[in-house]
């Protein structure tokens, strides 16, 4: 009889937690464990794709920056064009080894003229944890092209100083 009250009490309190009976009564505590298997892979592989997503957008950032700064130093220097294309080389590959994230493959296309210089740059990212799959579908590929333009400040200046007096007096 004991034995009797105590399963009755347990049964009850199954009852009021929302627990299955033996004979098949609704389990309410089971959503627990629902949740967390379709919720934490979601927020497992949610997170795992922002990550990724940082570091692309880092990546084309940087290459961004390492073409821009190449091109202006170069544009900065006197000289012929080979000499401005060999300056924005070595200044390329300084900004470049100083990369967070390094690309194996990086092609390089430095045009310099009268009016400017000229960086286009093209590389190959792996990306992280896709590396098993196809290279087509594991690699992205990452653009940059900037120009610098070639301006000779005091030049410039005079320039538009002369054709100021020349619209006032004329």
């Amino acid at each position: 009889m004991k034995v009797k009250m105590k399963e009755r009490g347990i049964r009850e309190k199954m009852n009021e937690e929302g627990m299955t009976l033996p004979h098949g009564k609704e389990y309410r505590a089971a959503y627990m464990t629902l949740e967390a298997c379709f919720i934490m892979p979601i927020a497992v592989i949610l997170t795992a794709f922002l990550l990724i997503l940082s570091l692309y957008i880092y990546t084309v950032c940087f290459l961004n920056q390492a073409a821009y700064i190449a091109a202006f130093r170069a544009s900065l220097m006197e000289g012929a064009d080979y000499a401005r294309e060999e300056k924005a080389g070595e200044e390329l590959e300084k900004l470049l080894a100083e990369a967070l994230i390094r690309l194996p493959e990086t092609q390089k296309e430095i045009t310099a003229s009268a009016s400017g210089v000229t960086v286009a740059l093209t590389a190959a990212w792996p990306v992280p944890g896709l590396s098993i799959l196809p290279a087509e579908v594991g690699t992205l590929s990452v653009e940059a092209e900037k120009k610098a333009l070639v301006r000779d400040a005091p030049a410039f200046i005079r320039g538009i100083r002369k054709l100021a007096g020349i619209g006032e007096g004329g």
